[in-house]
């Protein structure tokens, strides 16, 4: 293969954005601003709320903004530290405050107590509610309970969840009677 078509071939390859569910052939489908490893902080009340860093952040004309290797922090009023967590590929609609977090998800909830490994989660930061795909398995993780399942979806407003498929899982009470119990749904 010569040079130039190796050269061309990289070129094409190493320009490619991380927003994938747009047509290439439209001209917002280029980011407007793209930064390399970025470190964005978001304040409220002069108070840091959250924070997102990634490898690769995109920002598009049309709101949407995404993110590759992304960490991120969310903090109460308070100040204190709320949820933590990574993904290997974070969307997030700004108009709808919907964040879309794909592949090696690891969330922290320090404030509920309760950790969520993950392939695929959509999170509504106006509803405060969190889904997975009907299919996508999904971990959950508390000092009681370790239980693993798809269908899942969860509330924040009433610190609940559920799962709509069958899950496997351990749960530990404080039952004299017994040390922990494994058990699987069907």
């Amino acid at each position: 293969m010569s040079k130039a078509v190796l050269l061309l071939l990289l070129l094409a390859f190493s320009s490619c954005s991380l927003k994938y569910d747009e047509n290439p052939s439209r001209t917002d489908s280029s980011p407007e601003l793209e930064f390399k490893d970025a470190d964005y902080k978001k304040y409220e009340d002069n108070k840091l709320s959250t924070q997102i860093q990634a490898q690769t952040l995109e920002q598009y004309k049309d709101s949407s903004t995404y993110a590759k290797n992304a960490r991120f922090k969310t903090w109460n009023s308070g100040g204190d530290l709320l949820t933590e967590g990574y993904c290997a590929l974070l969307g997030i609609n700004g108009d709808t405050k919907i964040y879309t977090l794909f592949n090696e998800i690891f969330i922290d909830n320090i404030e509920q107590n309760f950790k969520i490994n993950a392939e695929s989660l959509k999170w509504n930061s106006e509803t405060k509610q969190m889904v997975s795909t009907k299919d996508g398995n999904v971990k959950l993780t508390r000092s009681d309970i370790e239980i693993q399942g798809s269908g899942f979806s969860a509330s924040g407003a009433s610190k609940s969840f559920e799962f709509t498929n069958p899950v496997t899982g351990t749960i530990t009470t404080d039952d004299n009677e017994s040390n922990g119990e494994d058990f699987s749904e069907e």
